[in-house]
């Protein structure tokens, strides 16, 4: 495909990040205030080290001019996968998808430098369809978009249909609680009660929790425990060598975040920040039946803490664990996906 053109504006793919360029790319993504998924070096991690792999990336780049700047750009990824949300006979089949974001992102947006409207969304999808049919995929489209905001309300707008998928949780801090104690006034009193215990039990214990930047608190453990975790449920979802390079290309935009007793690494999360939000993006825990405290909770309290002192005006929490986030008063964004399947 070698562009799709409207009366405005002309959509090109490029094969890297870096054809874009870095400064080209910050200044469109901070200017409307993308996720930090969608930084420049997130993308170079991502775009050659996979967490999924075989994945290969590909940019639809919206320019007013061939040569003009970027106005709006969407990441894509050419994957050889099975359909995360696919159930019943057939559901583990490889299929060769094209999708943006990465699952490993959870707020899928159009970056734009100017307001979205029908027509640009339009024009967007259109090019995504172009490149779907042009390397003959199963299923394209994108994932994780919030359900209630303007991105997937100009989706349906123009006769795309969404789906929901599984919601992602956060916490909005901008006028809300400034300490954990504030929080907790917020849910049950087992459940406050249950946190504090846990809590008061580690510090008891001689738990050390540390917040420092993820390439000086890096180590094998963090990779280790970041993996076991996710096995569990997704093998191979962060393999390490590639989480690895990931946490050092973010430099200060990721932190770790560690609970360690006695020398042993027993609760990790890695955080990720942007202008407004820090992302409790990944981690993992051990639960040693010795203890008298849970690392999990020890862990969701400091993160909590972690989010309030952070100044951002949201701490996102991921997906997953609804019941144990709901509990604990983090608010369900829905989220929904447009896909096509050939």
């Amino acid at each position: 495909m070698i562009g799709t053109r409207t009366a405005s504006c002309t959509v090109s793919v490029a094969d890297s990040v870096e054809e874009v360029g870095r400064r080209a790319w910050t200044s469109l993504v901070e200017a409307c205030g993308a996720p930090v998924f969608y930084s420049y070096d997130f993308l170079c991690s991502v775009e050659k080290l996979p967490l999924t792999s075989p994945s290969r990336a590909r940019y639809l780049v919206a320019r007013e001019e061939p040569a003009g700047e970027p106005v709006a750009v969407l990441p894509v990824y050419l994957q050889h996968t099975r359909d995360p949300f696919a159930t019943g006979p057939g559901s583990d089949a490889l299929l060769t998808v094209l999708m943006g974001h990465v699952w490993h992102c959870y707020d899928t947006v159009l970056p734009s430098r100017v307001p979205l409207t029908a027509p640009l969304v339009e024009t967007f999808w259109n090019a995504l369809g172009e490149l779907a049919d042009s390397s003959d995929v199963d299923l394209w489209g994108l994932a994780n978009v919030t359900a209630d905001g303007e991105l997937a309300r100009l989706l349906t707008e123009i006769g795309v249909a969404t789906e929901s998928t599984v919601p992602r949780y956060r916490l909005p801090l901008a006028g809300g609680p400034a300490t954990l104690d504030e929080h907790l006034t917020t849910v049950s009193r087992p459940s406050r009660r249950t946190l504090r215990q846990f809590a008061r039990r580690a510090r008891d214990a001689g738990a050390e929790i540390t917040l420092r930047q993820g390439s000086e608190a890096l180590d094998q453990d963090v990779l280790d425990l970041c993996e076991a975790t996710a096995d569990k449920h997704a093998p191979g979802y962060y393999p390490p060598d590639r989480l690895a390079a990931l946490v050092n290309a973010l430099g200060p935009d990721c932190g770790i975040l560690r609970v360690d007793l006695d020398g042993v690494l027993l609760a990790v999360s890695l955080c990720l920040y942007d202008r407004t939000r820090m992302h409790a993006w990944a981690g993992g825990c051990l639960y040693p039946q010795e203890l008298n405290w849970s690392p999990q909770y020890v862990l969701f309290a400091a993160e909590l803490e972690a989010g309030m002192a952070s100044g951002r005006q949201v701490l996102e929490c991921g997906r997953r664990n609804d019941e144990f986030k709901t509990r604990y008063g983090l608010h369900a964004q829905p989220l929904v996906r447009a896909a096509v399947r050939r």
